[in-house]
């Protein structure tokens, strides 16, 4: 079941992350901390529970702080983007301190910019960031189901590295296309209504 939940979840996140700013920080924390979870060598179940309760936090948090929302919707993306970029930059990552300190150090770093970002370019860095984001969560989902799929979860071959990057650039194009239009047929919608609202008037 673990393995299932962040391939479901990225699909979401990747797919209809920007359409829901609140929703994509549900997603994005489960998926960061999921990943991180499985990356320190917890077990399914308990990778399952850090990722819920980091959905949780962050979901209380967003609710909390409206003003600040793009920032934290920014922040948890990346969280999952630098949390998966660890996993592949750091195959050998177990429970170790060390890997702990550069995991929380790389993660945050990558969490603050992308904070940064989303908190000045709003939607137009949500939809590539969860885009990013969901991408990598789904190719863990497919490597951590399917045992001749590894590769997609942790790549430690130069093959398998090629194989992991191909296939998150076109996961990543295909959620930001899925999105862009999503976005601006909603964008078409709401610029009608407000025409027929003022022709009404």
């Amino acid at each position: 079941m673990s393995p299932l939940a962040p391939l479901l979840i990225g699909a979401a996140l990747c797919f209809a992350g920007a359409w829901s700013i609140r929703l994509s920080v549900l997603l994005a924390g489960f998926g960061a901390g999921w990943v991180l979870g499985e990356a320190f060598g917890a077990s399914a179940g308990t990778a399952l529970l850090i990722g819920v309760s980091a959905a949780v936090v962050l979901g209380v948090l967003a609710l909390l702080m409206t003003k600040v929302l793009f920032l934290i919707a920014g922040g948890c993306v990346g969280a999952v983007i630098g949390a998966r970029l660890f996993v592949v930059l750091r195959a050998d990552a177990s429970i170790g301190h060390g890997d702990w300190l550069i995991g929380f150090v790389f993660v945050a770093a990558i969490a603050m910019l992308s904070g940064f970002l989303a908190s000045h370019l709003h939607r137009r860095f949500l939809v590539w960031g969860t885009a990013i984001a969901g991408g990598s969560l789904v190719l863990g989902g497919i490597g951590r189901l399917l045992s001749g799929a590894d590769q997609l979860w942790r790549p430690d071959t130069a093959v398998g590295t090629a194989a992991f990057v191909a296939s998150w650039i076109v996961l990543t194009l295909l959620g930001h296309e899925v999105q862009n239009r999503a976005v601006g047929h909603r964008k078409d919608d709401e610029s009608g209504q407000a025409g027929q609202r003022g022709r009404k008037s």
